[in-house]
């Protein structure tokens, strides 16, 4: 049987993948959006750090839940 904490950690996981791009395409971009006058609304540094560490959290639930 399927672990409760499996589709959390799979979630988590895509989102620290995400954010990690996010991040990569900000960073390429930052010039020509600081020259447009836009500016970054999401950190999308703190964002990827809160996923992995989600990301554990529930991976250590699911292992121990076997």
């Amino acid at each position: 049987m399927q672990s409760d904490y499996a589709w959390p950690t799979l979630l988590f996981v895509a989102l620290a993948v995400l954010s990690v791009a996010a991040d990569w395409r900000r960073h390429r971009r930052r010039e020509a959006d600081r020259a447009a006058g836009r500016t970054g609304w999401v950190p999308w540094p703190l964002v990827t750090v809160l996923a992995l560490i989600m990301t554990s959290l529930f991976a250590a639930w699911w292992i121990g839940d076997k």
